[in-house]
């Protein structure tokens, strides 16, 4: 798969935009700093739109695509078209280089055989197990194994990934899904894939820490994001990271304090996280929005951290 190198339409669009700007000998220093700032970020922006588009927009999958080539009355798993793996992929590419993640996540084709087995599992008896037994229709030792090491949604394709990130329900304040996923050490997964269900397999051969691994993990991460993207959890995470005497405040840019719940911590999905719920409504958002988040008291090696980093909300269709 070939993935699109994003720091040249970001050096191109800033010599562009200065190149049509004022004369700079003409404005005191304040004003040129202020038009600098004001051309990264546009040229932020249009990194992002472009992210989505590349990534998120490209693996959309059509209403005429084949889900799975198996058979739940015969007990047959089948396997996954290319396509659908593929753009499921690089649904799962959107989101971690979103978060500023670069490493290519591939699949692993003995935990797909597995997953896929799962994925029918569950399929066959319409509902999420992690530990199936083995009165369930369908059932096999491996789909067994890849349930334990998988995730698990009743939703097919790409959009798959949207329900592991979203973290929905009250069974998921933890936000283990997302953390799995934009995990620094993933490196492999396995895919299972029904009409209507899906099996990620994530646990197991984690990899090394990326060298450009960024500071944190968050998500809706620092920069731009399509608004329809911040769902109603947020979450930061840093590996080994101590949360328990943490504060998070939050406040749009220029304007009001942002009520928010935090949730009980665990500590048992990848990195170390926080997650909270903010009072924002995404769908009454009619321009960009940027929102400032600090948290304070973050324990590192016995060391008290305090980070700060914004959001800014967009309409990727204007």
């Amino acid at each position: 798969m070939r993935f699109t190198n994003y720091l040249a339409p970001v050096i191109c669009c800033i010599s562009l935009f200065l190149s049509c700007s004022k004369d700079s000998t003409s404005l005191t220093q304040e004003e040129q700093e202020e038009e600098l700032t004001a051309t990264i970020d546009l040229s932020a922006r249009a990194t992002a739109k472009k992210l989505y588009e590349d990534y998120y927009i490209a693996s959309s999958n059509l209403s005429s695509e084949v889900a799975w080539t198996g058979n739940e009355e015969a007990c047959d798993p089948g396997t996954v078209p290319d396509q659908i793996t593929e753009k499921i992929l690089m649904r799962l590419q959107y989101f971690r280089k979103a978060a500023g993640l670069n490493n290519v996540i591939e699949e692993n084709a003995t935990k797909s055989t597995k997953s896929q087995q799962a994925a029918l599992m569950m399929h066959a008896n319409t509902t999420l197990n992690h530990n199936p037994p083995e009165s369930w229709k369908c059932f096999t030792n491996a789909g067994k194994e890849a349930a334990g090491n998988a995730l698990l949604t009743s939703t097919k394709n790409s959009a798959a990934i949207d329900s592991y990130i979203r973290d929905h329900g009250n069974e998921n304040y933890p936000v283990g899904h997302r953390r799995w996923l934009l995990w620094p050490r993933l490196q492999e997964i396995g895919i299972g894939n029904t009409s209507g269900y899906n099996a990620l397999w994530v646990l197991g051969n984690p990899g090394a820490i990326p060298e450009d691994n960024p500071e944190f993990i968050a998500w809706p991460p620092k920069g731009y994001l399509p608004a329809q993207l911040a769902y109603s959890r947020w979450s930061f995470s840093i590996a080994n990271a101590d949360f328990s005497e943490t504060k998070i405040s939050m406040q749009v840019e220029g304007g009001s304090t942002v009520p928010l719940q935090i949730e009980e911590l665990t500590g048992i999905y990848g990195d170390n996280t926080i997650v909270w719920q903010p009072e924002i409504n995404t769908n009454a958002l009619t321009e960009d929005t940027t929102f400032i988040i600090n948290i304070e008291n973050v324990i590192v090696d016995s060391e008290a951290q305090m980070h700060e980093y914004s959001v800014t909300l967009f309409n990727p269709n204007n």
